[in-house]
């Protein structure tokens, strides 16, 4: 008997502490978050010579013909990295932000679900199909076919930012109903996840990169919101 009475205080302490992620934690997906962006620049800046949609031909023969292969291959890598580091973050948010209400949990579960597509679809369809194009350019493939193998990495660039909109707006939700970081991830990211969405047709007039932009300014201030969150006392 008595030893059943001892134990039983000992479940109860260590429930809450299970629940309730630890300060390192915060800013441990703070760390994630933030190397996501500063890895994902090192790429881009290795494959700037990748081609625009907008430049055609042209730019096949130019960016990927003429190209260094080596150099933009290392820069997808990098950019491959980048989207894996936004796993873990993604997986802390859904757990951390939206875990008091029903409400709460709903949206930042619908949120994992469209951050996880949104970085399925980008190392599925986008990175390979561009591999693909400038492997084949570099190797006698004609540049109609390979803009055409280009543009499944491009299309599925722009499809993709309707579901960083949803994680966004997912996350801004859960936000505003657990009164976690409120202003930055709540009312920031409702306003970022509109822009997002809005730029999916208006890919169509080439005005969607400006929402990359957009979202890299939020998940900053995410990053540093996580670094610098202090969670409630138990």
């Amino acid at each position: 008997m008595s030893q059943a009475v001892s134990t039983a205080p000992s479940t109860k302490t260590h429930a809450p502490s299970a629940d309730a992620p630890t300060r390192t934690l915060w800013r441990a997906a703070g760390g994630f978050a933030i190397a996501h962006v500063i890895v994902m620049l090192a790429g881009i800046a290795l494959a700037f010579e990748s081609p625009l949609f907008q430049e055609g031909t042209e730019g096949i023969q130019k960016g990927y013909v003429e190209g260094n292969m080596a150099r933009i291959m290392a820069g997808g890598m990098l950019e491959t990295l980048a989207f894996v580091l936004l796993i873990p973050a993604f997986v802390f948010l859904a757990r951390a932000v939206g875990r008091r209400t029903e409400v709460g949990q709903w949206a930042a579960q619908t949120a994992l679900m469209a951050g996880m597509g949104y970085v399925a679809v980008t190392m599925a369809v986008g990175f390979p199909a561009g591999a693909a194009a400038l492997y084949g350019a570099q190797n006698g493939l004609d540049v109609d076919t390979a803009f055409a193998i280009n543009n499944i990495r491009i299309f599925g660039y722009f499809l993709s930012l309707s579901l960083l909109g949803a994680h966004a707006i997912g996350l801004a939700i859960a936000a505003r109903q657990d009164g976690v970081m409120r202003r930055w991830v709540g009312w920031g990211g409702l306003v970022t996840g509109v822009v997002l969405l809005a730029s999916v047709p208006a890919a169509a007039i080439g005005q969607q990169d400006w929402a990359t932009l957009v979202w890299l300014v939020w998940w900053i201030g995410v990053a540093v919101s996580l670094l610098r969150h202090r969670p409630e006392a138990s």
